[in-house]
């Protein structure tokens, strides 16, 4: 059965369970939490009963939307405590958006809300626009978040029904660049600080360019020390 754990002896596989922290990327239409359940399963069927903790924690660094993909911090054991690190660790995203729509959710699992005229946008003029979001500003995070609100999560509340005022508070972008530019489409690359929404920074652009934006597809290539090139795909979760 040992032949089964990729050459790993007891005490390797013990120091997985206890230490572990690594990345993944996680599957488009999967929560963080789903993603860490596949994991915890994967483990439970791959090592052996005897090699294991009675406890199995898992967690990960910062929660990522449903509908996007890319690296996700992930601790097991003793490794969870290091994921503060990681939720406040400097991020990278590319996200693709849409001028013209807004939805509730400010990206496109929502119900559309506002369509404005967007033919006069030139991507001379977008670009100009993205340099006044670097640096300290100020955000205000979309109703549908993790955030939490007496001890539930904002977007939970939301679905429910009810109104919570959302504050803007402080962010930090450290770059934020176009990729590609073709209306009613648009892609960008953005490196920023912990607490950052990509979604409310497409929704602020989308204003700022008097019409509406939204996010189309979000995928993180940067979350503290981890890479793109440091994630396990799926297939490689054994």
């Amino acid at each position: 059965r040992e032949g089964a754990l990729m050459g790993l002896n007891r005490r390797e596989v013990h120091r997985l369970l206890t230490d572990g922290y690594f990345a993944v990327n996680k599957p488009k239409n999967w929560t963080s939490v789903q993603a860490l359940e596949e994991i915890k399963k994967v483990l439970r069927k791959d090592i052996p009963t005897h090699f294991q903790p009675p406890v199995l924690k898992l967690g990960h660094g910062g929660t990522l939307d449903h509908t996007a993909t890319g690296v996700l911090a992930v601790g097991v054991g003793w490794g969870c405590k290091l994921l503060p690190i990681f939720l406040h660790g400097d991020k990278k995203y590319i996200a693709a958006g849409r001028f013209g729509i807004a939805t509730n959710t400010y990206n496109e699992t929502g119900k559309i809300t506002e369509e404005m005229k967007y033919d006069h946008i030139t991507e001379e003029i977008f670009e100009s626009t993205l340099q006044k979001y670097t640096g300290k500003i100020y955000q205000t995070p979309p109703k549908y978040s993790a955030l939490k609100y007496q001890g539930r999560r904002i977007g939970d509340w939301t679905r429910e029904g009810m109104d919570i005022e959302m504050k803007p508070r402080p962010v930090t972008c450290y770059s934020l660049k176009s990729r590609k530019f073709r209306l009613p489409h648009f892609e960008i690359e953005v490196a920023c600080g912990g607490g950052f929404y990509v979604r409310s920074l497409v929704h602020d652009i989308g204003q700022a360019l008097s019409s509406c934006a939204h996010v189309t597809t979000l995928h993180r290539t940067k979350h503290g020390p981890f890479m793109e090139e440091d994630m396990l795909e799926h297939s490689q979760w054994n």
